[in-house]
């Protein structure tokens, strides 16, 4: 009896060391990330952070930027990050800085924006372009060597998202400073003479900028959330002309031309509370053709959709009031992978 205790009691010594070996291999091999996910955190609370993911499996590795970093902290509203040549950048608004960072390791050097407060990202021809609330502008900054070499200054309206196609960078403007008047305007900055750019009207309180093809951007724009609805327009690069789609689109990603997306709707009701509606759909950029994705309404308060370019698969993030957030991974045919808890607010995935 006495012998059969024994080698239990071994066996379970065994199972032991190699159950802790395998949640030390989830929290400690950074090298299994694949995809990283941004997560914006809450307005003053310097809780913005990065979530490292394994996009085979699931796994997710918490706090990955700071982990690799001294434990130095992302900062204040992280609001956009962009993979470009073999670095990847991460905007933090209000704590005015632009992360470097790299990817296989997670190792990062911070760049001072001054007071510029930082937002999107766009990358062409070895330079960033950033958009920024002070000035309303947009700042080009060469990778070699991560300075800012000119600025192309837009007005008095909030720029917000920003694609490039064709030499031109497309700029969303949105909203004055003090948040009470909203610009319907779609800046058109050449890239070569940085200066003087043209102006689209696209629709009201425009802020998501994406590139559909060479030829076609997509404009979000959310209305003035009252006698004015939000919609989006496709804008031609070369005519510059505009097509409206008369369909409301929170969060969008491009794949092989085809727009996914997301329309997100606030009502209050009967008791005073607000009740969100969520529609996730595809659209076809020149039929303008609108196919729901039912698999998608599981999730239930979606705050970004980005699309893996590698297999088509659909990251859809989610956050939850209080608390951390998840990332729930679905392929094209409508099939679950898997969902993961990220960080506070997650907004955006990318992949490399």
């Amino acid at each position: 009896m006495k012998h059969v205790t024994r080698l239990l009691s071994i066996g379970l010594i065994a199972l032991c060391m190699v159950a802790c070996e395998k949640e030390n291999d989830n929290t400690t091999s950074e090298t299994s990330v694949n995809a990283l996910v941004l997560n914006e955190g809450s307005w003053g609370g310097s809780n913005a952070s990065i979530t490292g993911l394994n996009t085979l499996n699931g796994d997710t590795y918490a706090d990955w930027f700071e982990k690799a970093n001294d434990n130095r902290p992302l900062g204040d509203v992280a609001q956009d990050i962009l993979k470009y040549g073999s670095k990847v950048y991460a905007t933090v608004t209000y704590s005015n800085s632009l992360e470097v960072i790299d990817p296989a390791t997670g190792a990062s050097t911070r760049i001072d924006m001054g007071s510029r407060n930082p937002r999107h990202i766009a990358a062409d021809g070895g330079k960033l372009y950033v958009t920024c609330y002070k000035p309303c502008s947009v700042v080009r900054i060469d990778t070699a060597t991560l300075e800012i070499e000119a600025t192309c200054t837009l007005g008095e309206f909030h720029p917000e998202g920003i694609a490039i196609a064709q030499g031109k960078a497309f700029v969303a403007s949105q909203v004055t400073a003090d948040y009470m008047s909203y610009d319907s305007v779609l800046y058109v900055v050449d890239l070569t003479s940085f200066a003087n750019p043209q102006k689209v009207t696209v629709g009201l309180n425009p802020g998501m900028v994406k590139k559909i093809n060479d030829n076609k951007i997509l404009v979000a724009y959310s209305g003035n959330y009252g006698d004015v609805l939000g919609g989006s327009a496709i804008v031609d690069v070369n005519s510059l002309e505009v097509t409206q789609t008369y369909t409301e689109l929170a969060g969008a990603a491009i794949y092989n031309g085809t727009i996914y997306a997301y329309a997100s709707t606030w009502v209050e009701g009967a008791d005073g509370n607000w009740n969100q509606t969520v529609g996730f759909f595809s659209l076809d950029p020149t039929t303008l053709t609108n196919t729901p994705l039912s698999f998608l309404n599981e999730v239930a308060s979606p705050y970004g959709l980005d699309i893996n370019p590698a297999n088509g698969d659909i990251y859809v993030t989610e956050s939850i009031s209080g608390a951390n957030g998840d990332v729930h991974c679905y392929s094209l045919s409508g099939a679950k992978r898997f969902s993961a808890e990220a960080g506070i607010f997650p907004k955006k995935v990318i992949f490399f």
